[in-house]
């Protein structure tokens, strides 16, 4: 595509499919290999825990590197350091010094990244089109998940840890080409969040980290053993999960921009509790716990738009979109670091992964309680 068609948001668009590959493609297997590597699964749960928590004392780097450089640099580093920490992951065999400089180095480009990436994304989309604009992010990553598992399983099972990580950084480091012609927001100064939006989009994203560190972080560990623990099988339990996850990406942000959010809500979070209880129940059965897979995918895209779309909504409404994305993450790192340390307490006390996926149920519950009374209170933005 010529340079002077790439709009802000196909930019964004091509960034965030390239991106997409990165996590279904390398990111997805790294709580995998460490038990590849002879790390228990509380050992490895703890692992991904303290890069979640690292970025809880990182993120107050970021606000002066913005105000210094602009966001999207921000963004780029955060991109360079996060492909430093996969041409590092195979180096890793045991507890130790290698272990900790992987942790620290994976932790400061998660929260350079994801932290500029949400501030970055409001920043460049359009008021009353972020439903359909965020579903469209979301369906693009959903298609790329279909082939990306199944091609980072492949070069894990044959080619090695070496290989299949040094792609992923090199896709990691492509995924910067479409953002280098974007627009670099500056940041205010001297602006101040409203305290009360900033704590509920916190508490929001606390609700959304604990799900997604059940859902996503622990399941995705249970399935890896529920099918003997071969990446190639895991990843292609994934690849045809993306199938189911590409179908569900734009029906709620359409609900969302044709008026009726609060719809979103019951489609998105009730299909959400659903798929939970599925997977709750499809431990040790491979087959049911692929089908348990592909309905959580179908899932993960339709609870993002629903909550990110208001989110990013509040978020344009104050003074400062950088502020606003480092208290929610915040709040998102607390909620994922709970459900893993959690999971890795009750699994070391000989406890199975069933009680911890299911614990996910409470967070469901508390975020379409949220995001109704959101709605509700603001009729304008329904």
């Amino acid at each position: 595509m010529p340079p002077m068609l790439l709009t802000p948001l196909r930019r964004l668009y091509l960034h965030s499919g390239l991106q997409s590959f990165v996590e279904a493609g390398g990111g997805i297997f790294v709580a995998g290999f460490l038990v590849s590597r002879g790390f228990s699964f509380p050992a490895a749960l703890a692992s991904f825990a303290l890069i979640v928590l690292s970025r809880l004392a990182l993120r107050g780097l970021v606000l002066p590197l913005a105000l210094r450089a602009g966001l999207r640099s921000v963004l780029l580093t955060g991109i360079a350091v996060r492909a430093a920490s996969f041409v590092m992951l195979p180096f890793v065999h045991d507890v130790g010094p290698l272990l900790a400089l992987f942790l620290a180095v994976s932790g400061l480009g998660s929260v350079l990244y994801w932290t500029a990436w949400h501030a970055f994304l409001p920043a460049l989309t359009e008021t009353g089109r972020g439903g359909q604009q965020v579903s469209v992010q979301q369906a693009t990553s959903a298609l790329v998940g279909i082939a990306a598992p199944a091609m980072g399983g492949l070069l894990l099972a044959h080619g090695g840890p070496d290989m299949a990580f040094a792609m992923i950084a090199l896709l990691q480091l492509a995924s910067a080409l479409p953002l280098l012609g974007a627009p670099n927001p500056a940041i205010d100064p001297d602006a101040v969040l409203e305290p009360g939006v900033a704590s509920y989009a916190r508490r929001l994203y606390f609700n959304e980290g604990f799900h997604s560190g059940c859902a996503v972080v622990i399941w995705n560990l249970a399935l890896f053993a529920t099918l003997g623990e071969h990446f190639d099988q895991f990843g292609a339990a994934m690849a045809a999960a993306g199938v189911a996850a590409a179908a569900g990406s734009l029906i709620v942000g359409r609900l969302i921009d044709g008026g009726r959010p609060r719809h979103s809500l019951v489609i998105a979070y009730g299909a959400a509790a659903l798929a939970l209880a599925a997977k709750g129940t499809a431990l040790g059965h491979p087959l049911l716990a692929v089908a348990a897979t592909a309905l959580g995918a179908l899932v993960v895209p339709m609870t993002s738009t629903a909550m990110l779309a208001p989110l990013y909504a509040m978020a344009r409404q104050g003074p400062c979109l950088l502020r606003f994305s480092m208290a929610s993450e915040g709040g998102w790192d607390l909620g994922c670091a709970s459900a893993s340390l959690t999971a890795a307490a009750l699994l070391a006390l000989g406890a199975g992964f069933r009680l911890p996926i299911l614990l996910g149920l409470a967070a469901i519950a508390a975020m379409a309680w949220m995001l109704d009374r959101w709605y509700a209170r603001r009729p304008q933005a329904a």
